[in-house]
């Protein structure tokens, strides 16, 4: 575990939204932010509702948060490193350095690469050095079922407000239990978002339509996304890589598996965990994993994530892992489409040459009422240890005013100026972006663990009917198990 730094916010001065002049720098060395002068757009504001006043004396309020400089799933944005100067984190020591000044309290960041891996003993023990965890949801799963983080309904929060996520509380608040929580403090649940990305150079190339067409006709469905990929073909020589319509991999058929509206897993009417996969959405999952598979495996339109990684091998080695790498092929020209995060655009896509266009996952067919994403399963999110020491009050308050100040300062910066202005290479992929974050998806199994995942690779490698056979008994019963754990949880 890395130690305890301080990140002290001084806030100079309270801007209106969108001003034209930033007074917040990070600052050098003990890592104490301070006005520098220097310009930039800046998204402080002056107002909003009313949050409940109180002093905490300067007592520290800690997160405890997964590394900030990780490759994957880094803790970005929660303070201001040192030396940084880009608008995002100018933005976060002016939003830290407001909680600071209205309740009194020192914010400090304890990092480590796998914060969920001490958490159990720190709970276990009674020893619980902070207040708050920033770590990827699936890395909770055991931490909630057995019953060591606290339920954020305990918090007086109202949490259908637009600084934290309504969806997300219906969804993860399962049995009045609610043990993690999306906000605006973090940027990365938004960040964590799936879709589908295009080179417009390729588009270009292969003289093909703009996705973007398809969607005004509303008709950006499966079958016109497949046509689009098999327009797309030129692979390379033996031992060199090509250009193909598609990277593709198991993460892209799952990911889009929920754009298609079928839902891994619903709650019912007795509000009890279900997997329709294999019943109400069988037709449809089936239908969708033949064509799929048909395009997706054929190496004249498509290119695995491993497969890239082996013609390409000396290039890859510049590459932390073949993921980044495929991305990098991406921006290269090496494939029309590529399903990933919203994040990729501000890490991997800045130089690609002819830009890159933003779609939705395409609908099943035209009268799909919406579009729909799934969010990453290792995205951050937020929870609380379950420590019976815990100042409530203090989490609601500090909570609720640090998400709201976060809502309209980072938030802002990261997501309309930053992805939508910065980096959208026209208008209307602005507008994809919005069509996209407001149409997510969550799965209670992303927190508490079912072995859906399973049931879907081997219904795509065999059949969903051979599939349902082995599953039908198993996940009813798995489902029923990990509904009488969160009952029983206190």
């Amino acid at each position: 575990m890395k130690s305890i730094k301080d990140y002290a916010c001084i806030l100079t001065a309270v801007l209106v939204l969108f001003s034209a002049v930033s007074l917040f720098s990070c600052g050098q060395g003990n890592g104490e932010v301070s006005g520098t002068g220097e310009t930039s757009a800046s998204v402080v504001v002056s107002s909003g509702p009313e949050f409940a006043e109180a002093d905490y004396g300067g007592r520290d309020f800690t997160v405890y948060m997964r590394t900030s400089t990780l490759i994957h799933y880094a803790g970005i944005y929660i303070f201001c490193p040192e030396n940084a100067t880009d608008l995002v984190n100018e933005q976060a020591a002016a939003r830290n350095a407001m909680v600071e000044e209205k309740y009194g309290v020192h914010l400090r960041f304890i990092e480590n690469d796998e914060p969920s891996g001490t958490v159990r003993t720190d709970v276990a023990g009674g020893f619980i050095p902070y207040d708050l965890v920033l770590e990827g949801r699936y890395a909770f799963q055991s931490l909630a079922t057995d019953g060591l983080l606290r339920n954020f309904l305990d918090l007086d929060i109202d949490y259908t407000t637009e600084w934290w996520d309504a969806n997300a509380r219906r969804i993860y608040g399962y049995k009045n239990r609610l043990f993690v929580m999306p906000n605006d403090i973090s940027v990365s649940n938004l960040a964590g978002v799936r879709f589908l990305w295009f080179n417009k150079d390729v588009l270009n190339n292969f003289h093909l339509s703009l996705p973007y067409e398809y969607v005004a006709r509303n008709e950006w469905t499966l079958d016109n996304f497949i046509e689009m990929v098999k327009g797309v073909s030129a692979p390379g020589a033996e031992g060199h890589i090509g250009i193909y319509g598609l990277a593709y991999g198991g993460e892209t058929r799952d990911f889009m598996l929920t754009g298609l509206g079928a839902f891994e897993v619903e709650v019912d009417e007795n509000d009890d965990l279900v997997c329709r996969i294999g019943t109400d959405y069988a037709e449809k999952t089936q239908d969708y994993f033949d064509k799929i598979r048909a395009v997706g495996e054929d190496p004249n339109y498509c290119i695995d994530y491993s497969t890239a990684r082996e013609l390409d091998y000396r290039n890859s080695r510049r590459y932390s892992d073949m993921f980044t790498h495929t991305r990098a092929l991406f921006s290269q020209g090496h494939f029309l489409f590529i399903e990933t995060s919203m994040g990729a655009a501000l890490r991997d896509f800045e130089e690609t040459p002819g830009g890159v266009g933003v779609v939705m996952n395409p609908k099943y067919t035209a009268d799909q009422p919406d579009y729909y994403h799934k969010v990453d399963r290792n995205a951050l999110i937020w929870a609380m240890p379950a420590d019976p020491n815990a100042d409530t009050g203090m989490l609601k308050n500090i909570l609720d005013y640090w998400a709201w100040a976060s809502h309209r300062t980072v938030m802002e910066a990261y997501y309309e100026l930053t992805l939508k202005t910065k980096r959208a290479s026209d208008p209307v992929m602005a507008e994809m972006l919005d069509t996209v974050k407001g149409s997510v998806r969550y799965y209670i199994t992303d927190i508490f663990k079912a072995d859906v995942g399973s049931f879907i690779t081997q219904a795509y490698t065999t059949s969903v009917k051979n599939a349902w056979r082995t599953y039908a008994r198993q996940l009813p019963n798995a489902f029923a198990e990990l509904q009488e754990t969160i009952e029983g949880i206190e």
